[in-house]
């Protein structure tokens, strides 16, 4: 008998616009088991899945980006009213956060662009759009 493991998404509607270049968001469209999936929007569209992960087992939150073969990661800050959120305190809850910055996500994204605009917002703060929940779909 063979067992077919399949992940299980979710569609979700999660903009983070970049403070620095407005006109560039990473939009989340897909909820998964452990990591939002979506893409990030610019002028130029640049090719490739872009992933946030929520923290585990002692891990920090994250952020993944797939292109083709080659694969990107880092951590992801997460912020309320510019105070740092992490899974270890207590007075900030994790549907809180408005702000996230990438960490090394300019630098690594040099491998395939050289679009000023692109660097200058993925090495910036995001906002967190009002579909965002933590990771779950905001209930009206």
């Amino acid at each position: 008998m063979y067992f077919f493991l399949a992940e299980i998404s979710h569609p979700i509607e999660c903009f983070l616009i970049s403070e620095e270049v407005p006109s560039i968001s990473i939009i989340l469209n897909e909820r998964r088991s452990n990591s939002l999936k979506g893409y990030i929007s610019s002028k130029n569209n640049l090719k490739g899945n872009f992933y946030t992960h929520r923290p585990s087992g002692g891990t920090p939150t994250r952020w993944s980006f797939e292109n083709g073969e080659t694969k990107l990661n880092g951590e992801a800050i997460l912020l309320k009213d510019g105070k740092i959120w992490h899974q270890y305190q207590t007075k900030i809850k994790s549907h809180e956060v408005n702000m996230v910055i990438f960490s090394g996500l300019s630098s690594k994204l040099l491998k395939f662009t050289d679009n000023t605009d692109l660097l200058k917002a993925s090495s910036g703060f995001f906002k967190i759009g009002s579909g965002c929940y933590g990771g779950r779909i905001n209930k009206a």
